[in-house]
C-alpha cells in the first residue's frame, strides 16, 4: 500500500496512459497481432491495433485504478 501512496499522488491520468495505455495497451495489442498471425497468416491493419490498444488501455487502466484505490481507502480506514 505504500507504493499505491506514492503512485496515487502522481495522480489519475497520468497512472491511466502510463499503466493503462502503454503498458496494458501494448501488451493486448502484441497478443492481439500475434492472435491474428497465428491464426490468420496475416495482421491487420496498423490502425485497427491502435485505436484497439487505446480503448483497451484507458478502460484496463481505469478499472485497475478505482480497483487499487478502493482496496487503498479500506486498508486505510480500517488503519
Amino acid at each position: 500500500m505504500n507504493k499505491w501512496r506514492e503512485t496515487r499522488k502522481k495522480g489519475k491520468w497520468k497512472f491511466i496512459l502510463f499503466q493503462g495505455i502503454f503498458l496494458g495497451g501494448i501488451g493486448f495489442t502484441l497478443g492481439k497481432v500475434g492472435l491474428d498471425f497465428f491464426i490468420d497468416r496475416e495482421l491487420g491493419n496498423i490502425q485497427e491495433y491502435i485505436i484497439t490498444a487505446i480503448i483497451f488501455g484507458i478502460f484496463f487502466g481505469t478499472g485497475t485504478w478505482l480497483y487499487t484505490e478502493n482496496r487503498y481507502k479500506k486498508y486505510t480506514a480500517n488503519k
